[in-house]
């Protein structure tokens, strides 16, 4: 009698019939799964399928991406971006480990770097005496914008965000504001308080630009000088209350996980995080983090630290510079649970030109702007 040797039945799966199709999920089921994929995942899946590859590229697709990036920062890759002078290279390295680069775009020309905002980098080429050109670039998308031509304005003073109002992208300098999109227009803005900002170039945070501003009638009073991109309007921030400060010192505006940051120094001491927790509300300034450093104390008391960003474990990757030299800084990792600083120095590399990048799907096609593959 022939039969099982185990003596139970055979219950091995049989193969599919050639002509049965596998099981396809539904479109909305993958539209749920991709949306959680980080965005330098879902660039290489674009050749997955067609409708994979028109659902990665639609804005729609890439606005709720962004959405849930924000929701998990692991998912954008972070990296910081810098340029030396006089070099086409835009250089790119792991922000909680910065002494080591990552990798590099060979640009065709040499560019400055004005901004970073939701995987958007501002460029600009300077073409000539008080003529320069800008265009917004995406390098995970590797999508870029024309260059636009515009006139340098009195005064230098810089910035590039999103308004979440209005859901623009907006570039402001000097007192004109470009508004990016297939209806582009520049308007003119009102002339800003009585302050004069320093550094040039603005921090994006939450949908404002902000300076450490001086006071044109008195040298020794600083205020932070914040543009709202919706309204389009200068307001003047206070800063923390310090009894202690050092007058002679420029505060250093940065950002922490979308929060408003502020570096000061105490007299003949340390220097001091500040943190605001709720945007425009002075009473939510919270002492962050103390800084402990021997070796920066050493230097001139005109140094700052501008916070750029915030690891896993709260330690702070920050620049150390001088507000009145734009050709060297240092990178400074800031342990967060002393307040230790170990750097790297940078040569010939502008610290206003220094940000972090986060990827994401969004392009400049997404604003109704002529784009290429760059």
């Amino acid at each position: 009698m022939r039969g099982n040797l185990l003596g139970t039945t055979d219950k091995r799966p049989k193969p599919l019939s050639p002509t049965k199709a596998p099981p396809i999920l539904p479109s909305e089921v993958i539209e749920e799964i991709l949306v959680r994929v980080p965005a330098s995942t879902l660039v290489k899946l674009k050749i997955v399928c067609k409708s994979w590859n028109a659902l990665i590229s639609n804005p729609v697709f890439a606005r709720d991406h962004l959405h849930w990036s924000r929701a998990d920062p692991s998912m954008t890759r972070p990296r910081l971006i810098y340029s030396f002078s006089n070099d086409r290279k835009i250089r790119f390295s792991n922000p909680s480990s910065p002494l080591n680069e990552d990798g590099f775009f060979e640009m065709d020309v040499g560019l400055d770097i004005l901004g970073s905002c939701n995987g958007l980098i501002c460029l600009r080429w300077i073409t000539g005496y008080l003529r320069q050109s800008i265009r917004l670039w995406n390098p995970c998308t590797r999508s870029a914008s024309d260059w636009l031509k515009i006139a340098s304005q009195p005064g230098n003073m810089y910035g590039f965000g999103y308004d979440r109002v209005h859901h623009n992208y907006k570039f402001l300098y000097g007192h004109k504001i470009h508004t990016f999109g297939s209806n582009s227009r520049t308007t003119i803005v009102q002339d800003p308080p009585s302050y004069d900002p320093k550094p040039a170039i603005g921090t994006f945070v939450y949908g404002t630009l902000n300076w450490a501003a001086q006071a044109r009638s008195n040298f020794l009073e600083w205020v932070i000088l914040s543009f709202h991109l919706a309204n389009e309007n200068f307001c003047p921030l206070s800063l923390p209350g310090m009894d202690n400060s050092d007058e002679r010192y420029v505060p250093a505006v940065g950002a922490l996980r979308d929060r408003l940051c502020v570096c000061l120094k105490e007299k003949y001491g340390r220097w001091i995080f500040w943190v605001m927790e709720d945007y425009g509300v002075q009473e939510s300034w919270t002492k962050f983090i103390t800084i402990f450093s021997k070796r920066h104390q050493e230097t001139l008391t005109c140094y700052s630290f501008k916070a750029m960003y915030m690891t896993e474990n709260d330690d702070v990757l920050a620049v150390f510079f001088s507000p009145y030299d734009n050709v060297s800084f240092n990178l400074v990792i800031i342990e967060a649970n002393d307040g230790r600083a170990s750097q790297r120095n940078l040569y010939m590399a502008g610290h206003q030109y220094c940000y972090v990048y986060h990827e994401s799907l969004v392009s400049p096609s997404h604003l109704g702007l002529p784009s290429f593959h760059y």
